[in-house]
């Protein structure tokens, strides 16, 4: 009796037109925004790409690419992270819906804005990209990086100290290389590199984020996938276009809302009685003189 009573003011809301109309509105301008800034986002990077393409060559391997397209988002970045780092005053676009432009603009996520960033700019380029937390001191996602895969595996990269490793055989290095052969890596890292990030270890996601739902479908996974694959799996790639998924989320929500309102309309404008059962012979039936009236109306 309780739950009824508490629901009877949401369901009259959900039943006024006015309502209905106002919420269908909210929802088409979010769509409109959404897309808006999804395609300004998309310009920035097709910019960026097409900066990084005219400085390329025929000699120019997927290594230095993807060495040259880091060298960018670097230079893009290393001089916006003093000035907006920690900042609380950039509004709802930076705190709440937070698209990858927002970390290129701000670089307010420290090691994880150059990681989105970098991603991104990987992306454009059509290359296989995961952006890794690293384990320092014992403790994980002191640090994020990006792994790219290249023609001969998957490559490491640190676009926050624009930092690569190249194995003795001259080509990049992957996180194992660097691992096994710290002495060896350490050797080729930027002088202002923070020695405490070692590659003791990595993940690609942290499935105990949202107790029981990520650990759930971690495991999922690794009954699909094999655990081996599913460790590999990196969330944050999902989001790089969140606008994106934004508008595509509200879309199917305004899906049903838009049939309900319609549904709404035509019961209380067009049918006498809103209890007789929406039908084709009955819509053709009621619309009749309702299509006349309006016509002698406006005559």
């Amino acid at each position: 009796m309780i739950s009824k009573i508490s629901l009877q003011p949401l369901k009259n809301l959900f039943r006024n037109l006015y309502f209905l109309m106002f919420l269908n509105g909210f929802l088409i301008a979010s769509m409109f925004y959404f897309r808006m800034e999804s395609t300004y986002e998309e310009g920035l990077f097709a910019s960026i790409k097409g900066n990084i393409d005219s400085r390329l060559d025929a000699n120019d391997t997927q290594d230095s690419i993807v060495v040259k397209a880091m060298a960018t988002c670097h230079e893009l970045m290393i001089n916006r992270a003093p000035i907006f780092g920690g900042s609380r005053l950039l509004g709802p676009s930076a705190d709440f819906f937070h698209g990858t432009s927002v970390d290129l603009m701000t670089t307010q996520g420290a090691c994880g804005s150059y990681s989105q960033v970098m991603a991104m700019i990987l992306k454009t380029y059509d290359y296989p990209v995961r952006i890794a937390q690293m384990k320092a001191n014992g403790t994980w996602a002191a640090h994020n990086i990006v792994e790219v895969k290249t023609d001969h595996g998957w490559v490491v990269l640190d676009p926050t100290f624009n930092a690569y490793w190249v194995t003795p055989a001259g080509r990049l290095a992957s996180f194992a290389d660097v691992r096994k052969d710290w002495n060896y890596y350490s050797r080729q890292v930027p002088a202002n590199y923070d020695m405490q990030y070692r590659f003791e270890d990595v993940r690609y996601a942290n499935w105990t984020k949202i107790p029981v739902l990520m650990p759930a479908a971690k495991g999922i996974l690794n009954w699909v996938l094999g655990k081996e694959k599913a460790d590999t799996i990196s969330v944050r790639t999902w989001f790089l276009k969140i606008y994106s998924i934004y508008f595509f989320v509200t879309f199917f929500l305004y899906i049903p809302v838009f049939l309900y309102t319609f549904r709404r309309l035509i019961q209380t404008k067009v049918f006498p009685n809103p209890d007789i059962p929406i039908t084709f012979g009955n819509l053709i039936k009621y619309m009749r003189p309702f299509t006349r009236q309006r016509t002698e109306f406006t005559r």
